[in-house]
């Protein structure tokens, strides 16, 4: 008989579940994208990577500052320097030169200043910008095909912890029913006592059973929260998710190698860093820049008693700055000869996960039938079984473990179908085609 906790807790469990919103694997989906911590902090770096880009644009742009510098001194040359800058360099003043007055002087300058070329440091620098951007994309793609091979495993899981509670549940009706006939053929004295004790502990482990099966379904329930950070209580159904596997193992890994987002993002990097090996290389180009500048000198702020309008150009050769330049560039071609490894690592590894993925499709599939046939013939096997104790063939043991067997290859049946579902995901996943 089951205990008072037990049946508070069945109770608890069954109006849970009768309260329980349904939830469809695609609204499922459509919340994990919406609402998913990490979906939303790879967006955020999506973001940011695009002010980069505009960051690295305006390298190209002019720079106009405006300055305001005030100096007070009585330095003969510091002041000579002044007098010349405000206009006011007169003899009088020349006869004083030497032992001058303090003089102050507020310096107003406009200056814009427009680079020409910076040893390629600017446009290197927006092409990375680019290619880092575009790595982003490819990158949280990536996250988010991660992530929904994650929900299907957990919905699944849920899915298939609800099943496993459902069979326990028929397991023990089954084995309540055969309790009752052992009890009723003993009260005749066609049976000992010892096996109507057998058909009672059977329910009791079955009770067990049930207890287990309904904490897997709050664990399971857990982890599918945890990704749809979502609370409250919601059922899933057990349902085809309609992937098809129809192609050839070859075309999934040519479908693998073209649409993989972290390849692809590994592609961009590498680009990158050939980027970096190419700006390096420009490091013995000169630099060249233009400017413009407009000054006011006064004895007050803002005076224009000396004002002028400048304009120039400064160019800078790079001769020997002591076999710097040379050791960065070949330390930058190490780098990309290393990214240049990776990748090809990277797209073994790939072939290895489609192939891994797809053989384990086979063999949930080939699986599943070996499961159906056995479930089948474990039915039947109780059926006679049955048959047999009613007339007194088989003992009270033999039917309970023939109702076993039934629980046990149902329980399998179900296993193998979420293994299926799973391998199918997996591979989609590992070709890149998740969605």
């Amino acid at each position: 008989m089951l205990n008072k906790k037990a049946l508070v807790s069945i109770f608890i469990f069954s109006s849970l579940s009768l309260n329980a919103a349904q939830l469809t694997l695609e609204e499922a989906k459509n919340i994990l994208l919406e609402k998913n911590g990490l979906i939303k902090a790879y967006s955020e770096e999506v973001t940011s990577s695009q002010f980069r880009v505009e960051q690295a644009k305006s390298g190209f742009m002019p720079k106009l500052n405006i300055s305001e510098t005030f100096i007070s001194t009585d330095e003969p040359g510091s002041a000579a320097f002044i007098k010349i800058s405000q206009g006011n360099f007169t003899p009088t003043y020349m006869a004083t030169m030497s032992d001058p007055d303090r003089t102050k002087n507020f310096e107003t300058k406009i200056e814009l200043v427009q680079p020409l070329l910076l040893q390629g440091k600017v446009y290197f620098g927006f092409k990375q910008a680019e290619e880092m951007k575009k790595a982003s994309e490819k990158i949280l793609d990536a996250v988010k095909q991660e992530l929904i091979y994650n929900l299907v495993r957990a919905y699944y899981g849920k899915a298939l912890a609800d099943k496993s509670v459902e069979v326990t549940e028929k397991s023990m009706e089954r084995t309540k029913k055969y309790r009752d006939l052992t009890a009723e053929f003993y009260r005749n004295g066609l049976l000992v006592k010892s096996d109507l004790l057998v058909a009672e502990s059977r329910v009791n482990l079955n009770e067990s059973y049930i207890a287990e099966a309904k904490k897997q379904v709050e664990v399971a329930h857990s982890h599918l929260q945890r990704l749809l950070d979502k609370d409250g209580v919601f059922s899933v159904m057990w349902s085809d998710p309609g992937l098809k596997v129809d192609k050839s193992l070859d075309e999934y890994i040519k479908i693998a190698i073209e649409n993989r987002k972290d390849l692809k993002a590994m592609e961009d990097f590498a680009r990158v860093q050939e980027l970096e090996y190419k700006k390096n290389r420009w490091s013995y180009s000169p630099e060249i820049v233009a400017f413009a500048n407009y000054k006011m000198n006064d004895t007050s702020f803002l005076g224009d008693s000396g004002k002028g309008f400048t304009v120039g150009a400064m160019i800078n050769f790079n001769i020997f700055n002591g076999f710097m330049n040379k050791n960065k560039i070949s330390e930058e071609k190490s780098k990309k000869m290393a990214i240049d490894y990776k990748l090809l690592d990277k797209r073994n590894e790939i072939k290895s996960e489609v192939k891994d993925a797809y053989y384990s499709v086979l063999a949930a599939e080939s699986k599943i039938e070996a499961m159906k046939k056995s479930l089948e013939a474990s039915y039947a096997a109780l059926n006679i079984t049955e048959n047999r104790f009613k007339e007194g063939l088989a003992r009270i043991t033999d039917l309970l473990d023939r109702e076993v067997d039934v629980k046990n290859a149902e329980l399998a049946l179900y296993m193998a179908e979420y293994e299926l579902i799973e391998s199918k995901t997996k591979l989609y996943k590992a070709a890149g085609i998740l969605k």
